[in-house]
Order: structure tokens, then sequence, then C-alpha cells
């Protein structure tokens, strides 16, 4: 009873440490159960979307319309299904809307809201595009002079993440969204739709030989297996790097949280010693008094875990919705319960908060009862090999002072670089995609690709193009070893529309040795300047040895570059055919035009995500200074209660209440300095090991180059950071009683 009442004493008088503990461990357990459900319903919705929806296997866009019968003798040779669907690109005040004929076999569409368009004139449109266009049920529409009307909102399992074009990287509902409509409304746009063959597979496979039996009997405008499909892949990529986000952060403040409570067990013990021997010399064993200094870490591991799992679950369905509106998935389930996450939250912590304190608090009681009614000072009074060094015996008292007080305090030491570590490769990571977005911007379509439209014609051309567009030939490779599939580009190796720039060079001219990589595909190639490989053909079967002449600074999609002539005679084609072009001049749609790519569009797109993403870095970086906050705040505190004899002296040696600051507080400076200097490389080759692990299923990669604005700006953020828990520190410093730390010297 008496240990119990002192210990709740203790936790009255400290409540700004423990406090301060129980908020980290808060957030680290709030970050795992509210991103873990999140990604679980996320990843529930997705799986019985697509299964229950038969999201396609693959789609292809063949030149012309097959009939019937040679799907059927497909079907059955190959063991798959096919099916045939149209779609029409209307553009609505400078939005595309893509409308598809209903189907009934694959990618079924889901119509969430109203009902199914059946009769002439009428449409259902995505949820999302809706509500970006303020668009309702009951609404007319003007579509290429056709009026119709809205009588859903509807989504399809190929187009979860919708991209207009599937070199497209951002998802922009405002400008681009998806519609259904009934047969009778798809044949008042029959002369200006495009078709496309959907295929699903009981394995999810893409059946052996498929592809080269449909390109014996047609020409191939696209083939897209759904892994290869950005639409379809997105989401499934963003489920794993959420899973791996999961496991981290959390993961690290559960450790500083963790190390915190050790170190104030031990400092608790430190300064109960004469207690603790006393109550070991009256009869006291070692087990109750374990049991009581554990009855801290119980009181902190409750509070964070239970506090930390309300937080969580209830942030969890907010991001739920979240997802689902940016990855557009029906709410087939408004949240899916996972009894694991919550089981792990609340143990894990529990566990190891316990584990670790009682280790530190067993071996801190192993000392004998007359050991710890001495003062510590004289049974430990050895000096570290550190202290030892001639360097450290110089310079004033106070230079003296500080030396020895950060020495001996190594484990500080430590966890104030762990912690200020932590917080600068948050922040700057946060800087890094911010600054590295608009790079890409910049030097992709920008610097590199300098046309501001693209015409892509369903069958191969070998007129000469009109004047002002330049020819160019894109086909899909295979490399041969590991299967990866590129997308070809023939290009002129003169052509003025696209600039293949390393670092300020051009590469066209290199074309005449070898072939140029954009960055995506080296890094997924594992290739580097002056390596060979080896492109397959999938229509002829041939094999084309190329030496890597350069790796363009392009940073979106897996691609390969070479002269034209070389890749027609690879492809099998006339040596003078192209089969798209770029140009500076607005395109009409023409008979023979499958698809116009429209750069202007794709910046916007990222523009108008511009402000999502300064909100995202904004995040990150306050999360960053909370941290760094409360880890420099509840150490500074530690070092002024255990250092409060030193204190009261120097106040009677007549130092101010700055000037022992300065001696106390601030010894950690360098260590702060250090650790930040030390994260900026650090955070930027986290990032790109992460960006290099995921560019196959994203298909692009963020340049991670630190500038000199992020370096500067990230300091300022720290070291203001820093300043503040020494201003909350320099408080309690200023409270502590000279006459109690007198008497604690005379004790």
């Amino acid at each position: 009873m008496i240990l119990k009442k002192s210990m709740i004493r203790t936790l009255k008088e400290n409540k700004f440490q423990y406090a301060g503990v129980i908020l980290l461990l808060l957030l680290a357990v709030t970050l795992y159960v509210s991103l873990s459900m999140a990604v679980t319903t996320l990843e529930e919705r997705n799986a019985r979307f697509t299964e229950d929806y038969k999201q396609e296997t693959l789609h292809f866009v063949p030149s012309e319309r097959i009939d019937a019968s040679k799907l059927e003798e497909w079907e059955e040779t190959f063991d798959i299904t096919l099916e045939t669907r149209s779609y029409y690109d209307a553009d609505l005040d400078g939005s595309v809307l893509r409308v598809f004929s209903q189907t009934e076999e694959i990618n079924r569409p889901y119509i969430a809201e109203g009902s199914n368009p059946e009769d002439d004139g009428e449409i259902a449109v995505s949820s999302v595009f809706a509500e970006k266009n303020d668009l309702h049920i009951g609404d007319r529409l003007e579509i290429s002079g056709e009026p119709v009307v809205v009588t859903g909102f509807v989504y399809l399992p190929d187009y979860i993440y919708m991209l207009e074009q599937m070199t497209d990287l951002i998802s922009d509902a405002e400008k681009f969204g998806i519609a259904t409509a009934s047969d009778r409304t798809m044949d008042q746009w029959a002369d200006q739709s495009q078709i496309e063959i959907t295929g699903w597979s009981r394995d999810g496979e893409v059946p052996e030989g498929f592809m080269e039996a449909v390109r014996t009997e047609t020409t191939i405008l696209q083939f897209v297996e759904a892994g290869d499909n950005p639409r379809i892949q997105f989401v499934d990529t963003e489920i794993e790097g959420a899973k791996s986000m999961n496991n981290t952060l959390p993961l690290f403040i559960l450790a500083l949280a963790t190390a915190m409570v050790l170190l104030l067990m031990r400092r608790r013990i430190d300064m109960q010693r004469k207690e603790i021997g006393t109550l070991l010399a009256l009869g006291f064993r070692r087990n109750e008094l374990l049991r009581h200094y554990l009855g801290y870490a119980w009181v902190i591991g409750l509070s964070g875990t239970i506090l930390g799992l309300a937080a969580g679950a209830g942030l969890s369905v907010p991001l739920s919705d979240l997802y689902a509106n940016y990855f557009n998935l029906p709410a087939l389930s408004m949240f899916d319960f996972n009894p694991m996450v919550l089981l792990i939250a609340f143990i894990l912590p529990l566990v190891l908060m316990l584990s670790v304190s009682a280790w530190g608090i067993h071996r801190a009681l192993k000392v004998e009862p007359l050991t710890l009614l001495r003062p510590k000072e004289v049974t430990v009074g050895k000096k570290s090999w550190l202290e030892r060094l001639p360097l450290l015996n110089r310079g004033t008292f106070i230079q003296r002072f500080r030396l020895r007080l950060l020495i001996r305090n190594k484990a500080r030491s430590l966890y104030i670089f762990l912690g200020v570590m932590f917080s600068t490769v948050l922040l700057m990571f946060g800087f890094i995609t911010f600054n590295s977005m608009d790079k890409l911007v910049e030097t992709t379509y920008e610097d590199i690709m300098t046309y501001d439209y693209a015409v892509y014609y369903q069958s191969l051309n070998t007129e000469n193009p009109e004047e002002g567009s330049d020819p160019f030939t894109r086909s899909e490779v295979k490399v041969k070893g590991n299967d990866t599939k590129l997308t070809g580009y023939g290009i002129e190796t003169d052509t003025p529309y696209l600039n293949l720039l390393a670092e300020g060079e051009k590469l066209n001219p290199e074309l005449e040795e070898g072939v140029v990589l954009s960055t995506p595909a080296a890094a997924v190639l594992d290739a580097a300047e002056g390596e060979d490989i080896t492109l397959t053909n999938s229509l002829n079967d041939e094999e084309m040895t190329v030496q890597v002449a350069g790796v363009a600074d392009v940073y979106i999609g897996s691609q390969i570059y070479l002269p034209r002539e070389d890749f027609n005679e690879f492809l099998g084609y006339p040596n003078e055919s192209y089969s798209a072009v770029w140009q500076t001049e607005k395109p009409e749609r023409g008979e023979n035009v499958y698809q116009i790519e429209d750069k202007q569009k794709v910046i916007d797109s990222f523009e108008a995500t511009s402000g999502a993403t300064r909100s995202a870095v904004i995040g990150m970086a306050v999360f960053a200074v909370v941290i760094s906050v409360i880890v420099l705040t509840l150490l500074t505190h530690l070092i002024v209660e255990e250092n409060s004899p030193s204190i009261s002296l120097f106040k009677v040696m007549g130092y101010h209440n700055h000037e022992v600051s300065k001696l106390v507080l601030s010894v950690y400076t360098p260590v702060v300095i250090l650790s930040y200097f030390i994260s900026i490389p650090l955070a930027g080759l986290t990032l790109g090991q992460l960006m290099n692990s995921l560019v196959e299923q994203t298909g692009f990669i963020l340049p991670t180059d630190v500038s000199w604005w992020m370096a500067g700006t990230g300091f300022i953020v720290i070291m203001l950071t820093y300043a503040l828990s020494l201003a909350l520190s320099k408080r309690k410093l200023k409270q502590v009683s000279l006459q109690e730390a007198l008497k604690k010297q005379q004790d």
C-alpha cells in the first residue's frame, strides 16, 4: 500500500514526463491501428469488387472489329472468356468523360446509387467525377449535341485508379471520369467510338500463345495485362506500400517510447537509491520492488495503448473513405474489422515495454542494500576512457563541465540522436517528395518532351507526315532473361520534340551507338551505361542485343529509345513506317486516329494535385516537429531533474538562469546538429531505395536530390524545435528549489 501511494505521488509530481511518454505511445498505436484498419478495409473492398464484378485479366485494342465467331474460337482454344465493349471520349467543357458500353461478363459495372442506364439518352457516371463536377442524379448533359440524363453513379473494376492514358501518373477526377450507357445511347457515337476486347481467365494469367494468335489475325494497337495496368495495379501498390509503412513508422515511435520509459525507470531508481536500500534492509523482497517499479510501465502502457486503440479505430473510418474516393472503389463494406490488428496493437507495446523495463529494473535492483545506501558518486567514481583524453581536459571550466555531462550520458545522447534523426528523415521525406514532383514535371514534360500533342494511329502509316509533325514508332518489347516489359520508341535521332537529357547533356546522338533507357527502365533492369541487353519481339520471335548508351532523366514509364529504322526492322515493319507522330498543333480526330495525348492535360493534373501534396508535406512536417518536441523536451526535463543539485550550486555561485541553462540544457546541441546533417543523406538514400523497390509496380521514379533550400529549411525547423524544447525545460530549471537541492547535498 505504501509503495502504491509512492507511485501515485511520483506520477503526480512528474506528470509532464509520463504524459509525454504516453503521448508517444498513443501516436504509435494510433498510427498502426488507423492505417492497418484503413488498409484492411481498402484491401477487402478491392478484393470483393474485383472478384464479384469480374475484373479483367487483360484487354487489347484491335485495329479493326473482330467477328464474334473468332472470339468464340479463341475462347474454346485458350479456355478464356472474351467480351467486346466500346467506349467514347466525350468532351465536357474541358473535361473528358469516357462513356463505356455495358458489359455482362467482364468488368461488370456496379451501380452505387440511382439506377442502371437502360433507355436511350441515359448514362451513369463515376461518383467522384460527379462530385468534382457538381453532377447529380437527374441532371441533363449534352454530349456531342445529344442530350443525356444521369441515372446513377457507377464504378468499374478496371478503372479503380482513373487514368485517361496508360502513361499518366496522376488521377484527376475533375478532368477525367468514366460512365456507362445503354447500347442504344452508344449507337449515337458509333462512328467515333473505340473498340476493345476484354479477357478473363480463371487463374488470372494470360494463356500461353494467346497474344500471338491475336496478332496473326489483326494488328494490335494495345495489349495490356492486368499486372501491367496502372488503373488496376496502383491500388495493389498502395496497399503494399501502406503495409510497409504500418510496420516501420509506428514501430520506431514505439521504440522511442520504450527507451524513454527505460530511462525514466533507471532515473527513478537512481533518485530513490537510499529508499530502496532501506526497504531491502527492512525485509522487502526484490520481486516486490520489481513489481512496484513495473507499475509505472503498466500505467504508461495501458494508458497509451487504450487511448491509441480508441483514436486509431475512430480515425480509420475517414481514412478508409479517403482511400475509397481516391481509388474509385465502391463502399461494398463500411468497415472491415480486423481483430488481429487490435490484438497486436494492444499486446506488442505492453510486452515490449514491460520486458525492457523489467530488464532494466532487475539490473538496478541486483545491487546490495549497503551499496545502495551510499551516494552513487562514491561507488561509481571511475572516469570513462573518453574523459581521459588530453583534448577533453583542456579549456575553461564551463567547456570541461559540458563535455563531461555529454560523455557521461551516452545513452541519452544516443536517444536524442535517434529522435532527431527520425524527425529529420520524416521532414526530408516531405521536402524531397514536394520538390521531386515539381522537378519531375519540369524535367520530363518541359525539358525533354517538347511536343504538345502525340497522335497515335490505328494502323501503320508510310506516307510522309504533315509539316510540323515528327513520326515515331511505339511498340512493347521484352528483355530476355527477366521478361521485363518495356515500351519501345523508334525515333528520329534529330527530332526536335524529344530531347533525351542526362544531367543537362543531350543523349540523342548516342542512339547511333546504342539505346537510351528511361530512369525507371534502368532501375527495373538494374542496367547502367555500357551494359548489353537483349530485346525480344513476340511478333516474329526476333532477338536483338543492344548496348545501353545512356540513361535519360525521363522519370515516368519504363521506356527504351532506339533509331526508328532499326526499331522498325526489329519489329518487321517497313523502314519508313510509323505508328504515331509528335506535333505542336492541336490535331483533329480522324478515322485512323486511335488516341490523342495532350501533354498539357498531364501537366495540369500534376498542378491540380499540388495542393494535396503541400498539405501532405505540411502534415508530415508537423508530425516530425511534434515527435521532436516530445523527445527533446522529455530528455531536457530529465536532465534538469538529474542535475538539480549542480543547478542549485551554480545558482549559489552566482550564475544566472540563462547561464545555468547554457551549462546544463544546451549541452546536447552538437548532438542535435550532428544528427541532423547525418540524416539528410540518409533520407535521400532511404527514399531512393524505396522508389527503386516500387518502380516496377508504379512505373515511375522520383528524383531524390536534396537541394540547399531543403537542407536550410529543415535545419531551421529542427533548431526551432530544439529551441522550443529548451524553452519548455527552462521553466522547470527556474523552479528548482535552492533549499531542497542543498538539502539533497547535505543528505
